[in-house]
């Protein structure tokens, strides 16, 4: 019997993370689907903020990147550093696409 996995990320959708629980939530949803293999961990290899301030580039990179083994979606997931909030954004057909906040 061949077993078939499915993914939620049709259900799921991009959050701010603004408290500790819901940080929780995430991150432990998120490493339980790669543990299922369901998503895989890939390395972050572009930043989502990039600026400049007095002959300084500053770039920004996210906590975690998981791909979608099932869909393809690329899932960005920046830790919340508090009183600094995170998130998670999603990039459905799994291309980034840096779209500046």
């Amino acid at each position: 019997m061949v077993r078939e996995i499915a993914c939620e990320c049709s259900e799921r959708f991009e959050a701010g993370i603004d408290t500790y629980a819901l940080f929780q939530e995430i991150k432990t949803y998120f490493e339980s689907q790669e543990k299922r293999g369901v998503y895989c961990d890939i390395p972050v290899d572009y930043p989502f903020f990039i600026g400049h301030s007095n002959a300084v580039t500053l770039k920004w990179y996210a906590s975690k990147w998981y791909k979608c083994k099932v869909c393809g979606c690329l899932w960005e997931l920046d830790y919340p550093d508090f009183p600094a909030h995170g998130f998670v954004r999603k990039f459905p057909d799994g291309v980034y696409i840096e779209r500046g906040y």
